[in-house]
């Protein structure tokens, strides 16, 4: 018998390797399916109504509190700190005004939070919340 002239029967692949292979790609489709299915995008979109300029809802004309997308305080025009803020809240009597805050619309959320709770906390007064377009 010569080696030249042997052929082969059967298979190239072997069953075992078949249904391994078969088995990767069933579990790569689940894993990308799974992912793109839960992915959901981060953050929270907000809708504020629109706020005209120097009046508010009770008809008197507030303090404006306006936060840019630096989140950069400024109060009816200057630029403040928090703890300023704080003072001039505390000195100030908004009981019977509305304070009005104007944050960008890039501005931290968690920053415009702490100020509406700051304004709420110390003043007492209503606050109201606009985005500056």
């Amino acid at each position: 018998m010569s080696l030249e002239h042997v052929e082969v029967k059967g298979n190239v692949f072997h069953p075992v390797l078949a249904v391994a292979f078969i088995n990767f790609i069933l579990t790569m489709v689940v894993l990308i399916m799974s992912t793109t299915i839960f992915a959901r995008p981060s953050g929270v979109q907000m809708q504020f109504p629109s706020f005209r300029e120097g009046i508010t809802a009770s008809g008197q004309a507030g303090a404006v509190i306006t936060v840019t997308s630096e989140n950069v305080i400024y109060i009816d025009g200057r630029v403040v700190t928090l703890n300023e803020l704080r003072r001039f809240l505390a000195q100030g009597n908004y009981r019977r005004e509305a304070l009005m805050i104007k944050a960008d619309r890039r501005a931290s959320m968690g920053r415009v939070a702490d100020i509406l709770d700051l304004c709420r906390g110390i003043s007492g007064a209503s606050v109201n919340v606009s985005t500056i377009l």
